[in-house]
């Protein structure tokens, strides 16, 4: 039997990553759209792609620029909680415990992006601030698992 899969929390681990990794692709792939549809690129070799399109950089419409930022908001903030969530889990905690802090992590950030695209307040601050008091506890547990005798 594969030793990762004996992990009590290894299936709510895998599932917070395969949720996170694809918030981090749709985020970056719909960049991508609404900066094709705008005609702007950002690198000048890119006209020779789309010889109507204008070379932006970090400016561009404001439907790419939010999703930009949600992107790189996401991108801040995944790995981070990726590999604490992994250690976490190679730790040995409870399958409970890792549901508890691996699936509402997920979730809160999903709502945090789709509340960023659209510019919704206040819960986009709301989900922000709830899901990085998860990571904290995440950090938490780690200390105390490693520290407690």
């Amino acid at each position: 039997m594969n030793a990762l899969a004996s992990l009590p929390a290894i299936q709510p681990y895998v599932v917070s990553v395969l949720v996170l990794g694809l918030n981090l692709v749709g985020l970056a792939n719909a960049t991508a759209v609404t900066r094709g549809q705008a005609a702007e690129v950002i690198n000048p070799e890119d006209v020779a792609v789309n010889k109507k399109a204008s070379v932006v950089y970090d400016a561009g419409n404001d439907k790419t620029a939010r999703y930009r930022r949600a992107h790189r908001n996401a991108l801040e903030n995944t790995p981070v909680f990726m590999t604490t969530a992994l250690v976490l889990t190679l730790m040995g905690v409870s399958a409970t415990l890792g549901a508890a802090l691996f699936y509402p992590y997920a979730a809160l950030r999903i709502v945090h992006s789709v509340c960023y695209i659209r510019g919704i307040q206040p819960l986009r601050t709301i989900s922000f601030v709830v899901a990085l008091l998860i990571q904290v506890g995440v950090l938490g547990l780690i200390g105390y698992m490693t520290f407690a005798s």
